[in-house]
């Protein structure tokens, strides 16, 4: 990213410009669906008159379903196409004769070089990034297949079972009864107590902790899911023949792929050349995500022919995992279901497919799509509809169990709303605002709703940090004396929504949750995902200055504060979005009726 910008006049005269400033919320989108799109153009340029997604396949699927991922996952598309806007912008501005740029990050460097080249600008690049160690992440995909077959583990691989769950080790959680899987457990719970005891396997996938604190002992440590099998139990060594073959020749497809005129070619964007990104980022999705991407297909192959399940269970569908599941489990014919477990924001490439990549193309049989996909709403089901062309018979929406989980808990403290209130140190007619929201998203827009806050005696901002940031990492945000506490990340977001007047944030799914419990919602920092909702009339949204009368608006403005909540509800309404404490067994009634078992729903 952009991190400062200087123009110099043809006199020599400077004007330091603000990188966060010269890009409008239109351009910001802008940037985001060319991201996409540049992305997307890709599976279809020719190598030898073979395009992509046909040249490049494991076991005759194609290779391209990871691709696209790792490109978008990265960012680096994008972040190369923010600073070409942002530089257009900065020209446009101040018509300079020379500019002056740091950067935070190889793609906003390469792509500031490709702009200056391109507009026959003088332009002197600074980068600001360190630079990074030499660490060959491709062999370190291999070591780690190898490393993870060592991991003890604490339950044996079992004969057949009728059902196999394939969840992440990583978000399981003790509970006073045994344990939980944080994505999909009430589901799981559900169609448990619907069969046999032996007829429900789950698979434990990967280390026990997330990506972003995975440490590199983690592969053979034992996982903490004693209910589970690992994967690697199913999959010894010689069950990764094939992908062990496809990381050995990962320098040669590396190669491979960045060869040719026409990806040379497809690098061009807006007269900017931006292949020194292009060709890294490919090379890189062949070396890392292709070799990974194949041990999963080896892993999922092997899993699925040990336990042969009448249906095989996923959240992770859209992803990588998820993906080489549903390939390995159509391959074998056996039905997959993935269920929703987070919001579906509208520009997550992984859930946007053109009409063709969901038909045959050579040895392909079509992206991998799940038998059928479980949903929260209609909204989502829209979104898959359209943005996905995923067909209707594919989709169910069955509701969201966490949100039946939340409601029930937040209906269960309301009762005692004076006594939190008072905890709270809140006087009777104070207003509380809740943020809910990830700091290291949010930070940069933190600063004028702190400045906000104190405006308007008797509001008091109560911050519950994301579950995977600290408490410290909003403290220096907050001034000195400002009516503002700062939470554990583990405190009970429900028993503060409970007694809340008002929801900030940017990107939180709690705003969503908001339109059924009718706790109305102001949105920071657009554009961001919450973005169609806020163009709906059913959130309200400000940035910088905007954010003082928002704010009023929220949480003292009568007659547009119930405005706000009634189309929050008939929204709400319309869409199906709703909490009846019916959603895991909805989901377990499309699960079963998959199943060849008799007296299952049809």
């Amino acid at each position: 990213m952009l991190t400062s910008i200087t123009a110099i006049g043809a006199q020599g005269a400077r004007v330091d410009l603000d990188p966060a400033r010269l890009l409008s919320p239109e351009a910001q989108e802008h940037v985001r669906v060319e991201a996409n799109a540049w992305i997307k153009r890709l599976r279809l340029v020719p190598f030898d008159d073979v395009p992509m997604r046909d040249r490049f396949t494991f076991r005759g699927d194609s290779l391209w379903w990871f691709t696209e991922i790792y490109l978008h996952k990265m960012r680096r598309i994008d972040d190369a196409l923010a600073t070409l806007a942002t530089l257009e912008a900065a020209v446009d501005v101040a018509a300079p004769a020379q500019l002056r740029v740091t950067c935070a990050g190889r793609a906003s460097t390469e792509a500031a070089r490709a702009f200056a080249r391109a507009r026959g600008l003088a332009v002197d690049v600074a980068d600001t990034t360190a630079a990074p160690a030499r660490v060959d992440a491709g062999w370190l995909v291999g070591a780690s297949a190898w490393l993870s077959r060592l991991r003890p583990s604490m339950r044996p691989a079992g004969a057949r079972a009728r059902l196999a769950a394939f969840v992440h080790t990583a978000f399981w959680r003790e509970t006073a009864t045994g344990g939980r899987e944080s994505y999909i457990g009430d589901v799981l719970a559900a169609v448990r107590a619907r069969v046999e005891p032996d007829d429900l396997r789950l698979v434990g996938l990967g280390p026990r902790r997330t990506f972003r604190t995975r440490r590199w002992w983690d592969p053979v440590v034992p996982g903490a899911m004693p209910q589970a099998t690992p994967i690697e139990r199913y999959a010894p060594r010689a069950a990764l023949r094939e992908s062990t073959a496809l990381w050995r020749d990962r320098d040669r497809l590396a190669r491979a792929i960045t060869s040719g005129e026409a990806i040379r070619e497809a690098a061009r964007v807006g007269g900017c050349d931006l292949w020194p990104i292009l060709s890294a980022e490919l090379a890189d999705a062949a070396r890392i995500q292709w070799t990974w991407s194949a041990r999963a297909m080896d892993e999922a192959r092997a899993a699925l022919q040990a336990i042969a399940p009448d249906v095989a269970i996923t959240y992770a569908e859209a992803g990588g995992w998820g993906r080489a599941l549903v390939l390995e489990a159509r391959r074998l014919g056996i039905p997959t279901v993935g269920i929703q477990h987070g919001f579906i924001y509208r520009h997550w490439l992984n859930y946007r497919h053109e009409a063709d990549e969901l038909e045959p193309h050579g040895t392909d049989a079509g992206f991998p799509l799940p038998t059928r996909t479980l949903l929260f709403d209609r909204h989502a089901q829209a979104t898959l509809e359209t943005t996905g062309h995923v067909p209707s018979a594919a989709l169910a929406v069955t509701g969201s169990p966490r949100l039946d989980e939340f409601v029930a808990r937040i209906e269960s403290v309301r009762a005692s709303r004076d006594a939190i209130r008072r905890e709270l140190g809140l006087a009777g007619g104070d207003r509380l605002l809740v943020l809910a929201a990830k700091a290291s998203e949010i930070g940069p827009h933190l600063g004028a709703l702190m400045a906000a806050v104190p405006e308007r005696p008797g509001i008091r901002l109560v911050i519950k940090p994301h579950p995977a940031e600290s408490r410290e990492a909003y403290l220096p945000y907050v001034p000195p004396g400002a009516p503002v506490d700062v939470q554990a990340p583990h405190a009970d977001l429900g028993r503060l929504l409970a007694v809340a007047d008002g929801l900030v944030t940017m990107n939180s799914t709690v705003a969503i949750d908001g339109l059924v419990l009718g706790v109305p919602a102001l949105v920071i920092g657009l554009p961001s995902n919450l973005s169609p909702f806020v163009e709906a009339g059913v959130m309200l949204g400000a940035t910088g200055d905007d954010i003082p009368a928002a704010l009023g608006t929220l949480l003292y403005d009568r007659q547009a504060r119930q405005a706000l909540l009634e189309r929050a509800r008939a929204f709400a309404a319309a869409h199906g979005m709703q909490a009846d404490g019916g959603a895991a067994r909805r989901a377990a009634d499309q699960i079963l009726a998959l199943t060849a078992g008799p007296g299952d729903p049809a």
